[in-house]
């Protein structure tokens, strides 16, 4: 069942890929580029099956590489859980806009830090690249409709400056939520088979990335994590509500 989501998942980041590639050829401004690294000096959450998918090629690095990531990852997470207190975040049977706003919050809390992207080496490549997350792919050739905005680094403002190419951009864009009911989906199912507990179809899973570094997300007992975060009377929720989890190492 796992290695079937994941593969899913993996089958949904390379149509993802194809249209940023096509996004590129349309709008040949676009600055992003390999060593280009504006974007990964922020941090964004990983939902379930993008910290798991990242875990399992983090396995796959050589022993060197993890040792280090690992050093650097629990000091980083010590601070972060210091700084920005993420399970201040956590909540239970709540709407889904209510949901949504803890979610941006914890964004905007984790960008706050000014910590770069654990992944990101010393010659500004990433050291996962072929597990990156869903953000991560459409940065810099996305659009996002609801606030009308080029999602990109402060060179898109400067290239994309005018109504005309703004249109152009918007036009061709890849939309900031393209995959993203499906992406959701598949975080559902894999959130309900860890669990084994069908009532946490609406349970969201968000974490940073240091958490993929950290654990070893085939090993974790995920019933007992989730029979922890979210108390019995609350694993029955209505069609109306969902619960949002912070995985901490703490």
């Amino acid at each position: 069942m796992i290695s079937s989501l994941l593969q899913q998942y993996a089958s949904l980041l390379e149509d993802v890929d194809a249209h940023f590639t096509k996004a590129i050829r349309e709008i040949p401004k676009i600055p992003c580029k390999k060593s280009c690294c504006d974007c990964c000096k922020q941090l964004f959450p990983l939902s379930m099956i993008e910290a798991y998918y990242i875990n399992e090629g983090f396995k796959n690095l050589p022993r060197k590489e993890r040792r280090e990531l690992e050093r650097e990852a629990k000091k980083q997470q010590e601070r972060i859980e210091k700084e920005i207190n993420p399970k201040q975040y956590k909540t239970l049977n709540a709407d889904l806009n209510e949901i949504a706003e803890k979610r941006n919050n914890f964004t905007k809390a984790l960008q706050s830090t000014k910590i770069h992207c654990p992944l990101l080496d010393k010659k500004g490549l990433c050291q996962l690249y072929e597990h990156r997350n869903h953000d991560c792919r459409i940065h810099g050739g996305s659009f996002d409709e609801s606030s009308n905005e080029i999602v990109g680094c402060f060179r898109h403002k400067d290239l994309f400056s005018n109504p005309e190419s703004k249109q152009k951009f918007k036009t061709h864009a890849i939309p900031s939520g393209h995959r993203y009911k499906e992406k959701n989906k598949l975080d559902s199912l894999l959130i309900t088979h860890l669990a084994n507990n069908e009532a946490l179809t609406k349970t969201i899973y968000i974490t940073t990335p240091y958490i993929a570094f950290l654990k070893d997300f085939a090993e974790v007992d995920w019933k007992n994590f989730f029979y922890e975060k979210i108390p019995a009377a609350s694993q029955t929720q209505n069609n109306n509500t969902f619960s949002l989890i912070i995985d901490t190492t703490h």
